[in-house]
Formats: C-alpha cells, structure tokens, sequence
C-alpha cells in the first residue's frame, strides 16, 4: 500500500535519469545483479529419461542393465497416452485395471566434485516410488501420488555419471488415499510432475516437508490496510550436515517487486553436527506497503541466506503476497478490509490425451483461462496439486481452496495416516502462497473431519478449513471447521443460516450469483467444473469419458447454442502462445485450434469434420499414430484440437491445417533454449540499498522508532553525521547572516510518523536555508525531506506541557509552499500544518540525484511566497538503482 499523498503536497525534482526497471546485468557465475551465489544447485531432470511400462518384479535397477531398446522420454510422464474414451476402458469408479501397472524409469545424473548433500526431489508421482541409485536400493515414499518427496542420496553417488533407476507403482493400495475408491476423477499414473537433483552444503535449508519445523515459513500476523503497515514473520530450519559446530548466520531480506530490499533481518545460532536449529525473525513493512489483492497480485520475495562465516553456503527463495484475511456478518469474505464474492471453479488437473501429466505452462495457461473468465477462486479437486499451479495463482491473483486426496472412501487406520500425511504435506508445500485461503478439512461428500481439521490448524493457524459436505452424503454442518462448504445444485435446504456457507460445487447461474452474492453470510460459489475430466463416472457420451466442464479437456469453449450461424466457408489456425512461452526440453507443449469462420469472418460452430495438421521444425503431435483423435483431430465446440510438444532443440515451428473442402492455413511458432539450471532460470536481480532515516529536533524530543536522532540548537551550528555507507555529513545553515533557526523539543502530533512530524527546525530567513551532505560514495540517492508545521496536541497529562506553552514556536508565521532547489532544477512541496497529520500524509518532497564526486550535494528550502519560516521536520536518505 502506498504511502497516500495528494499531488499538491508531494512533489518529485528529477536531478537524474533513475529508473527501477533497468535491466539487470549477470555475474560471473550466470545469477543476476546482487543474487548470492551459494553451494546450493538445483537442475530440473526433465529430458533424457528411458522408460519401460509393466514387469513390476523385473531387476531393471542394475548398472549393468542395458535399456537401448527402451522409449527415451521427458518428465513429466504418464505410463500411457489416452484418448477421450479411456481407451475403451470399462472399469467402474474403483478403478479396477486402468493404469494399474507401474512404470520404470532410468537416467544418468551428473554430480558436482565436491557437494556435501545430494537429493533427488520429486514434486508427485503416481503413486508409490522405489528408488535404486548404482544399483542400490535408496528407499521408498508410499504416503501417495499427490504431494512431493524427496530422497538423500549422499552416500549412493560419486563425483561424476551415476545411474539411477525408479519404479513408479501404480497398482491399488488400501492404504493409499484416494485408493481403494472408489473416486469420480482416474488417477493416473506416471512420473508426472517436475523432479530435480538438489546439492547443498553443509548447512543447509531443510525441505518444507520434512518435518513440523522444517524449511522457511512466511506469516503476516498484523496486516493494516489502512495505515500501510504489515508484520512479517519468517520461520527458518536450518541443519547442519558437516563434522563440526558452525556458528550459523541467517539473513532474511523481503524485496518488492523491483529488486529492492524493503526488510531485512539477521540472526546467529551455534548448530552442532548433524542437529537443525530454527530461527525465529519477525520484523516488518510500515513505508510504501503494497497489498495482494486479486485485482492487482503484488508479489514480495522472502529471500534466505545462511551464511557460515563470511561465506554464504545456501540460498533460498519463496512468496510474500501481503494480504489480510476476514469474516464479517456484514459484508462476508474481507480481503485487505474489502468485501469480495468468491466466484470460480473447480480444477481436475487432467488434460486430453496426456493425462495428470501436464508440464508447468498448461497449469499456467487453466489460471489464466480461468482469470479471464473473471474468476477469483479455484477449488483444486479433489487433492492437492502442481507447484505451478499455486504459482500461477499467486501471478494472477486467484485465491485457492485445496484439499488433500480423497473422495467419498473412508479407509482403515493406516489409510487416515496416509491422508493426515499428505495434508500435511499439502500445507508445509504451500503454506507461503498467498493465493490459498482455505484448505479442505473434510473427506468430499462425507464433511468434516476432526483428524484433518486439527492436523492442519496445527500446521497453519492463519487460513480457515472447509468442510466438504454433500446434502445426500455428509454431515450437514461445518463441524470443528470454519466454513461449511457444501455442494449447491438444487439449493442448500439444510443449512441453518447461523454459519458461513461456501457451495464448494453448483453452476454459475444468473440466479446462484445474485443470491451467493447478496447474502454476506452466503460467501461465494465454486462452479463444477472448469473443464472436462476423464471418469469412470456415467457421461453424456458413451465414446467420451471426459465429464462435465465449461470448457473441454483441450480448454476449448464452446460458442453460443442461441446464436443465427452461417455457413463455414473457411478456416482458422490459432496458436495459444499468450502469456507464455514454448521451450524446448522435449516435453512442454502448446495447443493450436483450428476453427471455422462464415463469410462475414464470424465463427461458426463447424461442420463434422476431420483436420489434419502437420509439424515442421523441432517439434512433434502428441499421440499421433498412437491414439484415437490425436490427428487426424475430429471437430469438437467449433474446433479442432492439437497438442504439440517442443523437441530438444529450439527453433521455428511451421504447423499446417489441412481439411477437404477449406483452403490449407498455416501457422509459425518459435521455441526458446531449455535451461536446467532452476537457480539460473528463477533468480531476479537484489538491490540491497541502504537506508538512513534522520529525525530532527530540539533537546527531549520524541525519536521515531527505528530513526535516527539529529538534536540542533536554535541560533547555533548544526551538523549530523552517521555511518551510512561508509559515513555521510549533513550540515544546516540559514543562507544568510539575519537567519533564525529555531529547532523544537518534544510535541505531540497525532498520525503516521507524529514523531517525526512533531517536532523538527524551523527557519526564518529571507533567503530560506540549505541542507548539504557531505561525504556520499560516487553513485545515485534519492532524498526524501518532510515539511509539516506542528501545533500542540498536548494535555494536562503531558511532563512537558509548561514548557511546550512557553516556546511558543508553533505561533511563528510559517510557509505554506515551499520551493526546493539544486544545481539541476526546482520545486514546490505543500507544507501539511496541525495537531494531525493529514490523512493523505505530510509534505513531501523526493529529490533523485547523482553524486559523481567528492564535491558536496546542496538543497535549498526557501518559502515560495514570501519570508516566512519554513519547517523541516526530517529526511530519509535512500541509495538508488
């Protein structure tokens, strides 16, 4: 949230050319400006995997196995490509066979010289993974396909080519939630989200997951709207993993959205070998706080630094959104003081043909979909999903409501470990998100479930949980939770009116908007489903398995059924590239439509036909010659679908629709370099810019917190000095002999820094005063001065009321405009005058400049409209870009 100033009373003199979106220059070691370099590496293993589908009991772990004959894929990767219609597949809601096999995977992964820690992460696979490095069996993660894992490998690898090999078990497990079914969604199968090779040194940042106190933990326990100002919280484990103690340094550094660091906390902590410490930093933003909202998602970054000694050894980053959150019988669901109405949908991750195995940019491309469609809220069911997801919602500014895998089963003892496990995770996962508000606390259908409920209030006591019901199944109340989330088809009968209402699932209807948003107590609607999902589920067409939607599994809308269409005459090729790019690591793809348009240029539904494509250029069809409807792709709500994945090398990319009685379209694509490197690829420049904050007054006056303290004496010299970059000197001198300076002592002054404005110097002379600093490095600054005229605000409570009655400084005629001048130019500031401050905040005047020498900088303040005093109340001095 911006500091409030109206034009007239803040004003910016431009000494310099500075700009905030300079592009940033890299370092030797590839990472932006002011990124640190640490001896964490984290490269994504998307290409180059060989696979082979079935055999569960085969010995293809060892190194001397020879996998030349088998399928070279890239990751993420389902066990088998299917078309709409499941193959034919006639399983019933268990899921009895579809996908019940397992999938081998082998790769060569290449490890530094010298690393002290060596993972492999993995963020889901469906659904139990073993895993053998050189040909030893490391362990295995059964918790479920849903949720991400990792495995130390430390003592399997060596410096150099070392083989590892997974076997990824779909098979049915009784002690796997969503298993044993039955479920309305397929769960696929397959190494089907990102994995990546993690190296750290000897101390090291844990995973989130690992434990109740494990990772960085971002909370905001005080958010103010109306003042601007945020409390942020930063929970950091760190553990050691060398031989000996090290004396550990953790440095926390909130930078908004521009690179610039904006708080900054540091802490040490002696760690013994092989034990992880927690640090425990709270601080926070009171100047130009900017808010996450859904309507503008302003992103801060947490970045992390652990240093032993004078040497940084891992760094790490995750997401601040600044928001605050509330309930009100009023106006409903508040965000940052505001009443919103939660409208959106819910959100398979399944896609046409590929399955769960979407890479990060179709994830990206649903939220922005969906964000279009003017929807602010996005049920992920039925369990938790993508990292990207999350990540896209925090970009676009769509809450989220996730919940941990389930369905309408209830298992055995080991069955709710399973799930309490994996809400857990869900929440260590994506607790920094600002996007999720609500996490799901109810099996679906069933309602409430206190395990869960209190589980994840133990994990994170800062978003409400949701109940889960159904009218025909559940319990029909929000039980231990905060909300009741029930499903509203045909009207919620049961509900009492005495407890907040979320219809987790119903339709969008011109009437469930009108009454969901009248009714504060009513919070909002979440439409079932934003697209079609694959199901063993009755469906409208016996020869689509893919159920419900507003749009189709490809993401495809159909047009109006009440629109009088022409006649197609021609056709349409559009590539989905908005937002986006393509890149080339073997497995991201991008969708082309073609569709068809009457004479008028108007779209038309299209008539029942096949549409041909071909590709030219590193890329290829997905599923052609191996699935029904790939391509040939049949016409479907008036288009036909294509997916095309990029190869391993980038370059243009020709695509050509071809159908029997339309002239042939074409379209040209570009795919850009694959880098694997995700510290390289994710890292955005660190402006570290110091920042000196000086409070002027006389003798007893009040310092503002965190400020420094410049105490003058009236009539007498006045200089300040700090250590500020190495040290600076400030001097204030009237600009002539007939100057008075008159500086005050304590007052009280009601408002948004009242320390600072309470109290300051006063000048009166013909020819106003200057302020010069001394001592500043060469480089760019800004200076921001505060110019309010202070009236007593004191009472008979005050220690100082006699004296402040004598002074009598504030009934000295004062400015009202002010000019400030430099070498390069001039300004007015409008001096702010009273007891408050003025709810749009005092006089301010920025000043950028540039000091390209040792020579002194000079500002002068003199009254615009004749010789009145003119107040300074304090300055804030600021490094620049």
């Amino acid at each position: 949230m911006k500091r409030l100033v109206p034009a007239s009373a803040r004003c910016v003199l431009v000494c310099c050319v500075v700009s905030l979106f300079l592009q940033s220059g890299l370092s030797a070691d590839g990472l932006p400006d002011g990124y640190p370099a640490s001896q964490r590496r984290k490269v994504v293993l998307t290409p180059h995997w060989k696979f082979h589908r079935g055999d569960p009991d085969a010995n293809f772990y060892g190194n001397e196995f020879d996998d030349s004959e088998w399928e070279e894929v890239s990751v993420p990767h389902t066990l088998k490509l299917t078309d709409v219609n499941l193959d034919g597949c006639d399983d019933s809601k268990f899921q009895e066979t579809f996908h019940r096999t397992v999938g081998w995977y082998r790769r060569v992964i290449e490890v530094s010289e010298n690393p002290t820690k060596v993972f492999l992460e993995f963020e889901g696979a469906h659904q139990v993974t073993d895993l053998w490095v050189n040909g030893e069996h490391v362990g295995q993660h059964a918790i479920g396909g849903y949720t991400p894992f990792h495995f130390d490998i430390t003592s399997y690898v060596s410096a150099g080519e070392n083989q590892i090999a997974l076997r990824v078990d779909n098979r049915k497990r009784d002690d796997t939630p969503p298993d044993p079914g039955p479920y309305d969604y397929v769960k696929f199968s397959g190494l089907y989200r990102d994995v990546y090779l993690v190296e750290t040194g000897g101390l090291r940042v844990t995973f989130a997951w690992e434990d109740f106190y494990a990772g960085v933990s971002v909370t905001t326990p005080a958010v103010d709207p109306l003042n601007g100002n945020a409390t942020i919280a930063v929970r950091t484990t760190v553990r050691n993993e060398s031989e000996g103690r090290k004396d550990c340094r953790v440095l926390t550094r909130v930078v908004d959205s521009d690179g610039v660091v904006v708080m900054r906390l540091a802490d040490m902590q002696s760690i013994p070998p092989g034990e992880d410490r927690t640090f425990n930093q709270c601080g926070g933003i009171d100047e130009d706080l900017h808010l996450w909202s859904c309507d503008d998602p302003y992103l801060y970054r947490v970045n992390t630094t652990v240093w032993d000694g004078d040497t940084v050894i891992d760094c790490v980053e995750n997401p601040l959104g600044v928001r605050s959150l509330a309930l009100s019988k009023e106006h409903g669901v508040l965000l940052n003081g505001e009443p919103v109405d939660l409208f959106g949908s819910n959100r398979h991750q399944h896609y046409a043909f590929i399955g769960d195995a979407m890479p990060n940019s179709l994830h990206y491309k649903d939220v922005l979909q969906l964000k279009q469609k003017g929807m602010n809220i996005i049920r992920t069911a039925h369990y938790p999903q993508d990292d990207a997801l999350l990540d896209a919602c925090d970009r676009l500014g769509v809450l989220v409501y996730e919940e941990a895998p389930t369905w309408i089963a209830i298992g055995n003892d080991a069955w709710f470990d399973n799930l309490e496990r994996a809400a857990r995770r869900m929440v260590r996962n994506h607790r920094n998100h600002p996007s999720v508000i609500i996490w799901g606390a109810g099996i679906n259908h069933r309602g409430a479930v206190p395990r869960l409920h209190y589980a994840i209030k133990q994990e994170d006591p800062t978003r409400w949980t949701a109940s889960n019901n159904s009218a025909w199944t559940g319990e029909q109340n929000s039980g231990v939770c905060d909300l009741f989330t029930n499903m509203d088809y045909r009207g919620v009968d049961d509900w009492t009116g005495e407890e907040y209402l979320l219809a987790m699932e119903g339709k969008l209807t011109p009437e469930s908007i009108a009454l969901y948003g009248g009714d504060p107590l009513r919070l909002g609607l979440i439409h079932w489903t934003a697209h079609a999902y694959y199901t063993f589920h009755p469906t409208n067409k016996s020869e689509n398995r893919m159920r419900s939607g507003m749009m189709d599994g490809f993401r495809n809308m159909a047009l109006p059924e009440d629109e009088s269409y022409g006649e197609p005459v021609a056709m349409r090729i559009d590539v989905d590239m908005e937002g986006r790019e393509l890149t080339a690591d073997g497995n991201d793809i991008v969708l082309a439509y073609t569709r068809f348009v009457d004479k008028d240029g108007k779209l038309v539904p299209g008539p029942d036909v096949d549409v041909r494509y071909v590709v030219h250029g590193p890329a290829e069809i997905v599923g052609e010659g191996e699935i029904e409807g790939a391509n040939p792709a049949p016409v479907s709500r008036g288009a036909a679908p294509v997916l095309i994945r990029a190869g391993l090398s980038a370059g243009e990319i020709h695509v050509t629709a071809e159908c029997e009685g339309f002239e042939t379209v074409k379209a040209t694509l570009t795919s850009v370099p694959f880098n694997p490197d995700c510290i390289e690829t994710r890292a955005r420049a660190i402006y570290d810019l110091r920042r000196l904050h000086v409070d002027m007054g006389g003798e007893g006056q009040l310092v503002q917190f965190g400020w420094q303290s410049w105490i003058g004496e009236s009539n007498q010299p006045a200089a300040f000095e700090a250590d500020f970059l190495g040290g600076v000197r400030a001097t204030l001198k009237p600009a002539s002999d007939e100057g008075i300076t008159r500086w005050l002592g304590e007052m009280n002054v009601k408002g948004r820094d009242g320390f600072v404005m309470g109290e300051g110097v006063c000048v009166i002379d013909p020819e106003g005063f200057a302020l010069e600093l001394s001592g500043l490095a060469v480089g760019r600054y800004e200076l921001t001065t505060f110019h309010h005229a202070p009236v007593s605000n004191t009472n008979s409570m005050d220690p100082n009321r006699e004296r402040l009655k004598t002074l009598k400084i504030h009934q000295i005629p004062v400015a009202s405009v002010v000019n400030v001048t430099t070498k390069t130019g001039s300004t007015k500031v409008t001096v702010s005058t009273g007891k408050q401050v003025p709810d749009e905040g005092p006089g301010i005047a920025v000043v950028a400049f540039e000091v390209e020498d040792s020579s002194p900088v000079e500002f002068r303040f003199q009254d615009a409209d004749g010789e009145r005093g003119v107040w300074l109340n304090g300055f804030i001095l600021r490094q620049a870009r």
